[in-house]
């Protein structure tokens, strides 16, 4: 499940402090990812070790190049699965950081001003956007996530944030 959501004593004002962790889908593990590429990497080279053996030697600069392609691919997919966004609202302060490992980039607000907005797309075909905003300010979160999955975080922050008005 890409939103997951924790709720923790000590709050200032409703005596909780919550955390909302969104992340994108993955289906493998690094090494599922490693696994998966030794296996396609084996087979490949095998096919085109007995292609070479048999004169066409020209196969093993292709299966080369594919096999690096594919490298390339499952490493960019495993780098994007590590994104996080993370959401906390504790007291009067909603806190939105994200990155990989550590924060990349930060936005903070008071909780009784901060609207939870569900953009329509600018192009058809488009997904919607999920933004929250405050004193001029927005971020956009879980830009990665299915409609269903973006319009349930949106009731999930609209239930937390009922003192701000609703923009849809």
């Amino acid at each position: 499940m890409p939103v997951e959501a924790t709720c923790a004593p000590g709050g200032k004002q409703d005596g909780a402090r919550v955390q909302i962790v969104v992340r994108p889908n993955q289906s493998l593990t690094w090494n599922g990812n490693k696994l998966f590429f030794g296996m396609i990497a084996g087979v490949s080279l095998a096919v085109a070790g007995a292609l070479a053996f048999l004169g066409f030697w020209p196969v093993l600069p292709f299966a080369g190049l594919e096999l690096l392609a594919l490298g390339w691919a499952l490493y960019h997919c495993a780098r994007c699965g590590q994104w996080r966004e993370v959401i906390s609202i504790d007291g009067d302060r909603v806190e939105v950081a994200a990155g990989r490992g550590q924060p990349e980039r930060r936005w903070s607000a008071n909780r009784h001003w901060t609207q939870v907005a569900v953009e329509p797309p600018r192009f058809r075909g488009h997904p919607t956007r999920l933004v929250l905003r405050s004193a001029g300010r927005r971020v956009e979160l879980g830009a990665f996530l299915t409609e269903v999955e973006r319009r349930r975080l949106a009731r999930m922050l609209q239930d937390l944030l009922p003192a701000a008005p609703t923009v849809r």
